[in-house]
């Protein structure tokens, strides 16, 4: 009876409610609310979402702060659990009606897809498949810096919440999609890559080395040190992924059926391993990268770490990371030099090729690359990699070995090259890079330097890359990130190329520290016209009691003479136009600099 009687007075106070008392229909057996006077943010959401409308979704779904059904909590015991569940359906419904939205219409507006994908963060902050779809998009519009940062909050959240990782699923198509690759199952809008926006990953054709990446094995119980290993690894196989010229591998422990699908198209195979352990109230991290045929270790290293935080990933990361490619170039080109293996296979030109760039200094090797290079675009225009790297070769001063001292047609090349490559992923890093630098050397100080930063920042973990970015900072007078920035870069590799010393030679030599300059000019043995035109400036500072000044005098007007190849022989006005034309250093006081010592050794003999 009383039941009945509260049910009454409801009932009552229900119909005297303003706006809403004609909304209920009531007999004896059942209360209706009427759907077509009333409406809740639910159905907006239900209706927007079939209806594909993500800008009413997004409107909608912004304004639906907190969970489903909210405030309704602690009515009555048995209404809760009723609510538990019931949210829980609903929770599910709101899901999987905005994410097959998204899926249908995620890309064709990108802007609300946005807002959407951090509605539902506030929803379900853990859910996997919300940041798998977000993932997808991300890829599918070039903005790989939002891909790694929604991966990494997940990895966040399911840590602090549930003591978790990412499932199987949720990592296999984050490092997919890190690696430029979009699987087919599950694509948004059901078509997968854009063809307007391939990856930056070489073809399947083309046969390259395979890196596997092992867990690194905790030794020991703690939850602490397994999550870390797990942070770990995920971070380092993010960060190789976006490497060129390298296939990756996720390995978990006993997976071997995959590794020899793999080795069937890889030039050779690679194991990049490590553990994680408590030492003391510290900790110790050790890492080793071998060949997995021979089992010689190419590097290895151990790291003591005070505590497992976020700046002990990053340094781990920057270590295995910045290691692989430098290592297992420095193994191929045993390969290469010995003729040996696959090397010599059609499939292998893009490898071969920047292994030969890779010893510069020997004019007919970058001919030969540089031919290789080209074929592989005649055969695919879409090989970006191929592309980027002829740019990359196109302006350096290779050419004036060719041509003289007009190479105006090689710019040229360099230009129509990275026309192309922007057509194919236009905000890619290294495309990014190499329209850095014919920025600078158009003279678009500004716009060289924003993309720059712009490439540091997208592939902060290659050595190579930030080596590249610190030279052009280094031309733009930017000496004390320039230098930040190459010492990472010998940080990241512990066998630097040449030109590493070379380019901090330069560096040193700008500001003034004419014995380092000279000392790193001296290790590198770099024989460049650039490289020696500034070493030749920068011995008038030095005590000349040993007769180098003379020496690289001879070199450079040896060289100089043969380059110039026109019908008159050059005068020293030739000279300095070639300096203003090849090095395009800022601001102008630092190519005075060279131009004055230039002028003042070469005038009494030119």
């Amino acid at each position: 009876m009383q039941a009945r009687a509260s049910l009454r007075q409801a009932l009552k106070e229900l119909r005297e409610l303003s706006g809403l008392g004609e909304a209920f229909a009531m007999d004896r057996d059942a209360v209706h609310l009427d759907g077509q006077r009333v409406q809740s943010d639910l159905d907006l959401i239900s209706k927007a979402a079939h209806a594909q409308d993500l800008e009413v979704l997004a409107t909608v779904l912004g304004h639906s702060h907190g969970d489903v059904l909210e405030d309704f909590l602690d009515l009555s015991p048995r209404f809760d659990e009723w609510l538990m569940a019931e949210r829980v359906r609903l929770r599910e419904q709101v899901l999987e009606e905005v994410l097959d939205a998204l899926r249908c219409a995620g890309l064709h507006d990108m802007k609300h897809a946005r807002e959407i994908l951090r509605s539902l963060d506030r929803l379900e902050p853990a859910n996997e498949a919300a940041a798998r779809l977000g993932m997808r998009l991300d890829h599918d519009i070039g903005d790989g810096s939002s891909l790694h940062r929604r991966y990494r909050e997940l990895c966040n959240r399911l840590d602090s919440e549930f003591g978790a990782r990412p499932s199987a699923r949720t990592r296999e198509l984050f490092h997919s999609l890190a690696e430029g690759i979009s699987p087919s199952q599950d694509a948004v809008g059901g078509g997968g890559r854009r063809a307007n926006s391939p990856s930056i990953a070489l073809r399947s054709r083309d046969m390259m080395p395979l890196v596997l990446v092992s867990p690194l094995r905790a030794q020991g119980q703690e939850d602490a040190v397994r999550s870390f290993g797990e942070a770990c690894v995920d971070e380092i196989r993010s960060a190789v992924c976006q490497f060129r010229g390298l296939h990756v591998l996720a390995l978990d422990e006993g997976d071997v059926g995959s590794v020899v699908a793999e080795a069937e198209h890889a030039l050779a195979i690679y194991s990049l391993s490590g553990n994680v352990r408590q030492i003391g109230s510290g900790y110790q991290a050790s890492l080793q990268l071998a060949n997995a045929a021979s089992h010689v270790i190419l590097w290895a290293e151990t790291i003591r770490l005070a505590a497992l935080e976020i700046e002990a990933i990053d340094m781990l990361v920057e270590k295995a990371s910045g290691v692989v490619l430098p290592a297992i170039d420095r193994d191929l080109e045993r390969q290469l030099w010995s003729h040996d293996g696959e090397l010599a296979e059609e499939g292998a030109k893009y490898t071969r090729a920047r292994l030969l760039i890779r010893q510069l200094g020997d004019l007919e090797s970058v001919k030969a690359a540089v031919a290789l290079l080209e074929e592989l675009v005649e055969e695919d225009p879409a090989h970006i990699a191929a592309r980027l790297l002829l740019v990359r070769m196109y302006n350096t001063d290779f050419w004036q070995q060719v041509c003289g001292h007009d190479v105006q047609a090689f710019r040229e090349a360099s230009e129509r090259h990275l026309r192309e490559a922007v057509k194919v992923q236009p905000g890619h890093c290294e495309v990014r890079l190499r329209q850095a630098w014919c920025e600078l050397r158009k003279g678009n100080v500004a716009h060289a330097e924003r993309e720059f930063k712009a490439a540091l920042a997208a592939l902060p973990n290659d050595p190579d890359m930030v080596n590249m970015c610190a030279f052009g900072m280094c031309h733009l007078g930017l000496f004390e990130a320039a230098e930040d920035l190459m010492q990472r870069a010998f940080r990241q590799n512990p066998f630097p190329p040449s030109d590493y010393h070379a380019d901090y030679a330069v560096l040193a030599a700008l500001r003034g520290f004419a014995e380092d300059a000279e000392a790193h000019f001296s290790v590198s043995g770099e024989m460049g016209l650039q490289y020696t035109a500034v070493r030749m400036a920068n011995a008038v500072r030095l005590d000349d009691s040993d007769g180098l000044m003379a020496e690289i005098e001879e070199r450079f007007r040896d060289a100089f003479l043969r380059a110039w190849q026109q019908p008159t022989k050059p005068q020293l006005e030739d000279v300095m136009e070639w300096v203003d034309y090849t090095l395009p250093l800022n601001p102008i006081e630092h190519r005075t600099f060279i131009k004055s010592n230039l002028a003042q050794i070469l005038a009494p003999r030119w």
